[in-house]
């Protein structure tokens, strides 16, 4: 049934089912899995998961199927440390692929911020996306784009990425809520744009730039940085003050997040990380009034990503 609060205004909508993390016993069920679907389809046309354990892809892309709706799906093999860990995931990957196939990808990513955590080089994720490529060619699938997603070293990766993807967040760059949207279109140019533009030009390709997180947290009052205030008020402003106006210009991006994620609260000894969500750990929306700028439903094969034309300005 659908929800008069929600209209598909977000370009794209960063998505981890709950109890999907092996440490906490991989307690994610389809049946929970359907019913955030059933919500995420009247948010957005595409979801972008952080990794393949606890057979999180396969809920998803089955649920979709039991629903019978298509969404453009982001699959990441999770990155640490631990070669274990990646080969679990890629594995995974191919046994997901062989009962799902490819019509529903819009992108493979090789980690999330690893490198950011300090827990890959840039040569190591450059090795994992090559294999990734040369695997999905043997496949038949050369045009799903393969990358990382990344804050740092984004020079060094943009050669070796089929779009750049970067997780840009203004909360903690310490800007205000009201001036959010305003540091995020020069972020957006200056840091990822822009580079972007220069190194397709001079190697005579096409990469698109898109924002893989952006968001705001709504608790804890004191977990302030800078001007940065969590709070449902602020997390309001800056969604106001961005989501229609990115999709107005055409800048691509995944909204940070569907759900708050509790457990990161511990797991990660950081409070902020846990309260990302426009709902509840329990798909309750929180006391927000959702953007209302809606974009069409994702089709089968849909890979186009929009670009804004280039712009360096603070205001609107």
């Amino acid at each position: 049934m659908l929800d008069p609060r929600y209209t598909r205004s977000f370009w794209g909508m960063d998505y981890t089912p709950r109890g999907a993390q092996m440490d906490l016993g991989c307690t994610v069920n389809q049946n929970d899995v359907i019913e955030d679907l059933k919500i995420l389809y009247q948010l957005t046309p595409r979801i972008r998961l952080y990794g393949m354990d606890c057979a999180q892809a396969d809920l998803v892309l089955n649920g979709l199927n039991v629903l019978g709706i298509d969404m453009g799906v982001i699959l990441t093999l999770w990155v640490d440390n631990n070669q274990t860990t990646y080969q679990r995931q890629y594995d995974t990957f191919w046994k997901t692929t062989e009962t799902y196939g490819f019509d529903r990808l819009t992108g493979v990513s090789i980690g999330n911020e690893a490198i950011f955590r300090k827990q890959a080089t840039v040569d190591s994720l450059v090795s994992k996306m090559e294999q990734m490529r040369s695997a999905l060619a043997d496949k038949g699938q050369t045009h799903i784009p393969v990358y990382t997603t990344e804050i740092n070293d984004l020079d060094q990766l943009l050669p070796h990425m089929d779009a750049l993807m970067d997780n840009v967040h203004p909360f903690f760059g310490g800007t205000t809520a009201d001036t959010a949207a305003n540091w995020t279109w020069k972020y957006y140019y200056e840091v990822d744009q822009y580079p972007t533009i220069q190194y397709a030009k001079t190697n005579n390709i096409q990469i698109p730039a898109i924002i893989s997180e952006i968001g705001w947290p709504s608790f804890p009052p004191n977990g302030s940085v800078q001007g940065a205030i969590p709070g449902i008020p602020q997390l309001q402003r800056f969604m106001d003050d961005y989501v229609c106006e990115a999709n107005k210009r055409g800048l691509p991006y995944y909204w940070f997040e569907f759900k708050d994620e509790p457990w990161k609260q511990w797991m990660f000894n950081e409070t902020r990380e846990s309260y990302w969500g426009l709902f509840d750990e329990n798909a309750q929306l929180k006391n927000l009034t959702l953007p209302n700028c809606p974009l069409d439903a994702w089709t089968k094969g849909d890979l186009a990503v929009p670009q804004p034309l280039p712009f360096n300005s603070t205001t609107k």
